[in-house]
């Protein structure tokens, strides 16, 4: 595959993660809200049914998502190995945090709404970051060429 084709598709990628946190952030805040008292309140009285038919399909598409800007990652020479280890299990575990907190709060234990929103947040960061450097290396990657 040609480094032009790479970049773009880096690019592009890119482009949809940032839509994908800008409107996810967006939609907590008029949903639930970023104080602690709004998350315990919207996931307090979920069931654990209707929990799950959320989470099963936010799993499997930020998976698949995490993934392909993992592998996006690995083709940056400039960064170490170890950098896009570290940044690769920090979006994994940020994603498990926030994910499996939603059903603590709903067992009643609301304290993980603290998790919850440290662990969305840093999620959002996080994956934000990742981009940037992805989008500064594409940029360098298309003046080469």
């Amino acid at each position: 595959m040609n480094t032009r084709l790479l970049s773009f598709l880096a690019l592009g990628f890119s482009a949809l993660t940032i839509l994908q946190a800008l409107l996810g952030t967006l939609l907590f805040y008029h949903t639930i809200g970023f104080s602690l008292d709004a998350i315990n309140n919207y996931y307090a009285p979920k069931s654990l049914h209707g929990l799950l038919e959320v989470l099963l399909p936010h799993t499997l598409f930020i998976s698949i998502a995490l993934m392909a800007i993992t592998h996006f990652l690995s083709f940056i020479q400039t960064i170490s190995e170890n950098t896009k280890r570290i940044a690769t299990h920090t979006l994994f575990l940020l994603f498990v945090l926030d994910q499996s907190s939603v059903l603590l709060i709903a067992s009643g234990f609301e304290i993980f709404a603290i998790v919850k929103l440290f662990a969305s947040t840093m999620f959002q960061i996080s994956l934000s970051l990742v981009w940037i450097v992805m989008f500064k290396h594409t940029l360098k990657a298309v003046e080469k060429n």
